[in-house]
């Protein structure tokens, strides 16, 4: 007897223990979710629901495709950042070269910032000089007007 060509087989996929825990995590996460999205259904006699894969006698898992289940797809960010974490020679590189990129541009704008302040001290200190400069020729001017009183009170009498 052959099969219809419309149907197809399930696939055969060899699972390991950490796909395996992350299931299960994923399970408990999703469990958890509904529990607090809905309290009313949060019940310490009620049964666990059926995992949402099927284990073969040999370790392997009957799989469906996920849209057909209902599973949510990893987002394409967690799989980037997964990508980006796991050590391999060119990702490696390229976050080394991205981190070193980033500590110059770092060093860059703090260089640039000490030169403002730099500038800006040196113009206050030129404006604190010349404020001096001028209490001194005030002060000078002030001397002046005072003998000059005093030579013109002189005069008078």
């Amino acid at each position: 007897m052959s099969r219809p060509p419309s149907q197809t087989s399930p696939k055969l996929y060899r699972v390991s223990d950490r796909d395996l825990t992350e299931i299960e995590l994923h399970s408990v996460e999703s469990i958890n979710d509904l529990h607090r999205t809905h309290p009313e259904h949060n019940h310490k006699a009620s049964r666990p629901p059926r995992p949402a894969y099927t284990p073969s006698c040999n370790g392997n898992l009957y799989t469906q495709d996920r849209s057909v289940r209902g599973l949510p797809e990893k987002k394409k960010w967690q799989n980037c950042l997964q990508d980006m974490l796991t050590p391999s020679s060119t990702g490696a590189y390229a976050m080394g070269c991205a981190i070193i990129t980033l500590l110059l541009l770092t060093v860059l704008l703090i260089f640039y910032f000490l030169v403002q302040q730099g500038g800006a001290l040196r113009m206050l200190t030129e404006a604190v000089a010349e404020k001096k400069a001028a209490a001194s020729q005030l002060a000078k001017l002030i001397q002046e007007l005072q003998a000059l009183r005093r030579n013109l009170t002189h005069l008078q009498l």
